[in-house]
């Protein structure tokens, strides 16, 4: 986002707004909710690490361990996906699919549940197998990268799937106590999965370029794409609310469709009558939060908001490193998909969505209990 920033406020144009972009300090504040984050983050994981005490339960499946499991469910999904994707008909070759309605036209439009947008718990998978099978877990990671694109998932897809790789591969590193980081992982698997997603995406652009119409060229799209729109809803409230003084609403009924909130507030008076049509087909922009809460309250009000809103994501966090250190890989897996739909509650605004997050860690919450008092039962 603040890269994007950076472009934006050089004048860029805003394709979504209308307008070009002009210098009101967004950075800055981008930066304050930032730092605030990592403090809710800090804080948060701190007290639920002490305070919380769940016993995880193990899954068992014919007698084999959950990272045989888990590494079966990978190949499956995966085997799945691409019986999907080489079944439906090709954004490449249809100028009306997109990943918008790729799933309407999809030869078996039921796996949308099971594989969703981007599949992102396979990277997750992948970073818990990849000490194990590693040079089949690269095969796996490749083919994944290619998924994507196939259905039209870009930058976002891919940084969310190195987020998640990094995630366990990390943890289960630490847990055996390895002395390799992240920052030890071998850079010539980053420079191979960027140059890989780099060249996908260029084809793309070349055979399909949906910045033609602003004289770009495929390449200065795909860097449009991937630099100039990711954090322009936050430097339109920050324009609007912060730097204009616009009066804030003090509406948290904007709150669970914040995104469709923005995209009102900012979209030209006369594209706005698509908006609903927009919206049942799946359309949006991106990253309304935590710009909605600049639209809702003053400032200092938005971020004490933002201080406590973020507890829910170290709260997972703390179980997510439990399972995994316990080797409860089924469950951490889970756990992840929990942090791929916070991701989106957040990003996007969508508090609506929290519900099924909710719902699933009240059931892992249950099971744990059951665990425990089954087996204090048969220690007496």
């Amino acid at each position: 986002m603040a890269a994007s920033v950076l472009v934006i406020e050089q004048g860029a144009y805003v394709s979504e707004q209308d307008k070009h972009g002009e210098f009101y300090f967004t950075n800055f504040y981008l930066l304050m909710f930032f730092f605030v984050s990592v403090v809710s983050f800090l804080f948060f994981y701190t007290v639920f690490q002490k305070g919380l005490k769940l016993n995880l339960p193990k899954v068992k499946i014919v007698k084999k361990s959950e990272l045989s499991i888990v590494y079966a469910i990978a190949i499956i999904i995966m085997v799945v996906a691409y019986i999907s994707l080489l079944s439906s008909p090709s954004v490449y070759t249809s100028e009306e699919i997109t990943k918008f309605n790729y799933w309407e036209t999809a030869a078996y439009p039921g796996l949308s549940a099971l594989l969703g947008s981007t599949i992102g718990y396979l990277p997750f998978i992948f970073g818990i197998t990849f000490r194990r099978y590693k040079k089949l877990t690269l095969l796996f990671v490749g083919l994944y990268i290619i998924y994507l694109v196939g259905v039209d998932q870009k930058f976002t897809a891919f940084l969310y799937g190195l987020i998640g790789f990094f995630v366990s591969y990390t943890i289960i590193g630490l847990r055996q106590k390895e002395s390799k980081s992240i920052l030890n992982f071998k850079k010539r698997y980053l420079v191979l999965v960027g140059t890989l997603i780099f060249s996908l995406v260029l084809l793309k652009y070349s055979n399909k370029n949906p910045f033609a119409y602003l004289n770009l060229t495929p390449v200065e799209s795909v860097f449009y794409r991937a630099f100039g729109l990711q954090a322009h809803v936050f430097w339109g409230v920050n324009e609007k609310y912060v730097y204009n003084d616009a009066p804030n609403t003090w509406d948290l009924s904007e709150l669970p469709y914040g995104m469709h909130v923005v995209m009102r507030d900012f979209t030209p008076e006369f594209h706005q009558r698509y908006l609903e049509r927009l919206w049942e087909g799946g359309v949006s922009w991106t990253n309304a939060y935590p710009a909605i809460l600049m639209r809702i309250f003053p400032l200092p009000i938005a971020l004490l908001f933002h201080f406590i809103a973020f507890s829910f994501v170290p709260l997972i966090y703390v179980l997510l490193v439990k399972a995994i250190r316990n080797e409860n890989y089924l469950i951490a897996v889970i756990l992840f998909q929990l942090t791929l739909w916070l991701t989106n509650v957040y990003s996007m605004a969508y508090f609506h969505r929290i519900l099924k997050v909710v719902l699933i860690f009240l059931f892992i919450a249950f099971l744990s209990y059951i665990y425990i008092n089954a087996r204090a039962k048969r220690k007496l």
